[in-house]
């Protein structure tokens, strides 16, 4: 049976998209038994279909999660050996595409191994996502209203269904380190993984630019952002 995880924040611009794609990536390449890959996919709710683009994909689609949920359709597109992701055409989520939704993700869980879901608050099929949700992971700033809503999030979903934290483009400024502290305190007696933060890298944006990930990379840069990544897979894979 797959495990759901949803990379979670209310608030936009903060890597989900970037950080769901290399989670998903790691995780399909790591083997489940000899010779054999985890099979892992990915959904979103941001009809942008960002993680496209970050992958290298440009051709052309035509279906998408509407089609997979409301037909039972085969929408996956294959942008990695193993790693396949469900473009979304459109936000308009009824009631009744909601509950084939639920029914969709049961079914998903006996054909992949991971499903990784790059979710926006969108209405209430956020909370469908989260609810269906094995694991949450959380990537943040560490500035003062992404870490005040981080802690909101905290109180409003099942803490214990969060793996981790993930502190994103971090510059190393004094108020980015005092609010690390807050979150460490707040995440004191728990286990959430609060990682370290990953650094602000120019790397990144251009890797993003050629449509590869951080495992696609041999430069000495990346390997500091591998091994916080590679920490919550681990996690993710053997918990």
């Amino acid at each position: 049976m797959g495990k759901i995880i949803t990379i979670k924040n209310n608030k936009g611009g903060v890597g989900k998209s970037w950080l769901t794609l290399q989670l998903a990536h790691l995780t399909s390449m790591i083997e489940k038994s000899p010779g054999i890959n985890h099979k892992v996919i990915i959904l979103t709710s941001d009809s942008q279909n960002n993680i496209l683009g970050y992958s290298g994909f440009s051709d052309n689609f035509s279906v998408g999660l509407e089609q997979l949920v409301n037909k039972g359709e085969s929408s996956e597109i294959r942008i990695r050996e193993n790693l396949y992701y469900v473009p979304l055409l459109n936000n308009n989520f009824s009631n009744s595409f909601r509950e084939k939704l639920k029914a969709t993700l049961k079914n998903l869980k006996n054909n992949y191994d991971f499903i990784f879901i790059d979710s926006v608050p969108t209405l209430n099929i956020d909370k469908d996502f989260v609810d269906s949700s094995d694991y949450i992971i959380i990537p943040t700033f560490l500035d003062t209203a992404t870490t005040e809503g981080i802690i909101k999030l905290m109180d409003e979903i099942d803490m214990t269904k969060i793996l981790a934290i993930i502190p994103n483009k971090f510059t190393k400024l004094k108020t980015e380190t005092e609010w690390y502290k807050i979150l460490k305190n707040q995440v004191r007696g728990t286990n959430i993984n609060l990682t370290h933060p990953i650094k602000y890298s120019s790397l990144i944006n251009s890797l993003i630019e050629k449509g590869k990930t951080i495992w696609e990379s041999k430069a000495r840069g990346a390997e500091e952002t591998q091994l916080i990544l590679y920490g919550i897979v681990e996690e993710l894979i053997y918990e």
